[in-house]
């Protein structure tokens, strides 16, 4: 039984909106992060680099993306998404 006013059991589900603030992308743990872009992502192989502060994707021989937050970087993988293959 728990105490009033204590959390209750703390819900890790990578789906969960409230697990993702648009506000504060940094603050949140960068294995919820990796999990999302890369179910997001799956043609991209993407890493975390947390000595550098960088977030790496890429894709093939032509395309690198290289950003300082998680949420720079999903936005630059969906400006991608509309754009066609090169050969």
């Amino acid at each position: 039984m728990e105490a009033a006013g204590s959390p209750g059991p703390r819900d890790t589900r990578v789906d969960q909106k409230a697990v993702f603030p648009r506000g504060d992308p940094g603050g949140t743990d960068p294995a919820l992060w990796l999990a999302r872009l890369r179910r997001e992502f799956p043609h991209w192989g993407i890493l975390h680099d947390p000595f550098a502060s960088a977030w790496i994707a890429v894709r093939g021989r032509a395309h690198l993306e290289v950003t300082r937050t998680a949420f720079e970087l999903r936005d630059r993988l969906r400006s991608h998404a509309g754009r066609p293959e090169r050969s």
